[in-house]
């Protein structure tokens, strides 16, 4: 505190501290005073190898519980339990497996490092599949299988499979592309071959049993995508009591071709499509057919629940499609700690159980729609891969949602918790979306855990591990990095 004598010789004291601690000022709010983190403009582009993370030093850092001049406090709570985490993935539909496929050894390995591998990637763990137009299903020539035996290596054992469109002899237009109707349907247009809903059922279900032989069994099969619009490449136009209608056909048939393959729908171009459909789909005869619920974040965001009835809800497409952006945070919609942001945001408030990006690694535009580039030699990967490693490097399936608290200077920050599948661990995500970092402190309640291990991704660095923090009294507190998202593994 204030100590001396006043003399009259120098002005008399505004504000004192207590251990340490400012009181009774009207100038100092308690918040500490930090310094901005460095930012650029770019994240580092890699383009021979992936990259390795700078191994943490050994010292424990040793922190006191809560205190009040944690600028926010996190608390979580093991006992409240929302949804179970299925994973995080990505598609290489209409041939784009190959692009990994047909890279140098060495530059292939290391993309494929980069997307699976959780040590040194992101550890993404959902491959879905594209047929009916967007892929030849098991067809050697378009990559999928190869891919797909290659995810199994690393340990990805969720398999999803879409159909963007029935063979076009099964349609109104006589195309798998622009939309048309399945010949049978409700409501479409007399088909001169007659219903084909039994057959494009059968059609599916052969799909699914090549899989099934070639070592990949889908845990779904999606037998439409964005239905509500009519695209100029594959494409069928479905209303959501067609898509009910034929549910029971493809259920019977994957059924009967002695598959646990389940039922997904639909595959929505807009999240709030999907949340409208919900109710249509669920209440038909069909509905004990569906495993899971499925949209894209294109039209509208994934930001609030689907109604789906216990079922798992997945967001299984979406992407930005500007010119070529590897930023962490620039700024833009396609920087990756916008997609921290938006990962974040459909698990907390819509709920979702698996999270999967448009394209994982791509060669034909040099656009935002993949998380890695595949120029005309090397590979650049963007800020948007480090954002899903953040979670799905330690949000292994199986783990469970938990409940989190976050109060006090919370304005720029977003947080998240879960327990591991075994309930060895506690995982906390947390997002500071402003210009400083920003002190908080962490309270596990009744927890045994004696550490937390950080994990930082900023303009500065790609999921790097910090110096393990005591946890003391199932409490610790730590700096967030500006611009950042940090995941701690506490254990």
């Amino acid at each position: 505190g204030f100590q001396g004598t006043d003399t009259g010789t120098i002005s008399p004291a505004t504000s004192f501290t207590l251990n340490g601690q400012p009181c009774g000022s009207t100038s100092n709010s308690g918040t500490p005073t930090t310094t901005a983190a460095p930012v650029t403009t770019t994240a580092p582009v890699n383009t021979t190898s992936a990259p390795t993370t700078t191994a943490a030093p050994t010292t424990t850092v040793t922190q006191p519980p809560i205190t009040t001049n944690a600028a926010a406090n996190i608390a979580v709570s093991s006992g409240t339990k929302y949804q179970t985490i299925d994973g995080f993935g990505f598609s290489q539909a209409f041939g784009q497996a190959e692009a990994i496929a047909f890279l140098p050894t060495t530059e292939q390995q290391a993309v494929l490092n980069l997307l699976f591998s959780p040590t040194s990637g992101a550890g993404l763990d959902i491959l879905r599949f594209g047929l009916g137009g967007a892929g030849s299903g098991t067809n050697s020539s378009n990559g999928q299988v190869w891919l797909g035996l290659k995810a199994k290596s690393y340990g990805v054992s969720t398999f999803y499979a879409d159909s963007w469109s029935a063979p076009a002899s099964m349609k109104t237009n006589g195309s798998i592309n622009g939309g048309g109707d399945l010949c049978g349907a409700p409501g479409a247009a007399t088909c001169s071959n007659g219903d084909q809903r039994a057959a494009y059922a059968s059609y599916l279900a052969g799909q699914a049993s090549d899989f099934a032989q070639a070592g990949l069994p889908l845990k779904y099969i999606d037998f439409v995508n964005e239905p509500e619009y009519t695209p100029s490449y594959a494409g069928m136009e479905m209303t959501a009591a067609q898509m009910a209608n034929f549910i029971p056909y493809l259920g019977k048939a994957l059924s009967a071709a002695g598959l646990s393959t389940q039922v997904a729908c639909c595959d929505a171009e807009g999240w709030l499509d999907e949340v409208s459909w919900a109710s249509t789909i669920l209440g038909s005869s069909g509905a004990n057919y569906v495993g899971l619920l499925t949209g894209h974040g294109y039209a509208s965001q994934p930001t609030v629940p689907v109604a789906s009835q216990g079922r798992p809800v997945w967001e299984t497409e979406w992407s930005t499609f500007q010119s070529w952006d590897p930023a962490w945070n620039d700024g833009s919609t396609a920087s990756g700690l916008a997609w921290a942001n938006n990962i974040e945001t459909a698990i907390v408030n819509a709920n979702v159980s698996g999270f999967l990006y448009w394209w994982g690694a791509s060669n034909l535009d040099g656009g935002n729609e993949s998380l890695i580039n595949i120029p005309s030699s090397g590979y650049q990967v963007s800020g948007r891969l480090w954002a899903f490693a953040n979670f799905s490097r330690f949000i292994r399936p199986g783990a469970t949602r938990i409940g989190d608290t976050l109060t006090g200077q919370s304005q720029n920050l977003l947080s998240s918790a879960y327990l591991s599948s075994n309930g060895s661990e506690t995982i906390v995500v947390v997002i500071n979306n402003g210009g400083n970092s920003t002190t908080v402190g962490i309270n596990l309640g009744s927890s045994s855990a004696t550490t937390a291990v950080p994990y930082t991704t900023d303009s500065n660095e790609n999921v790097a591990q910090q110096p393990t923090i005591s946890v003391s009294g199932g409490s610790f507190t730590a700096s967030i990095p500006a611009g950042s998202v940090t995941t701690y593994v506490i254990s």
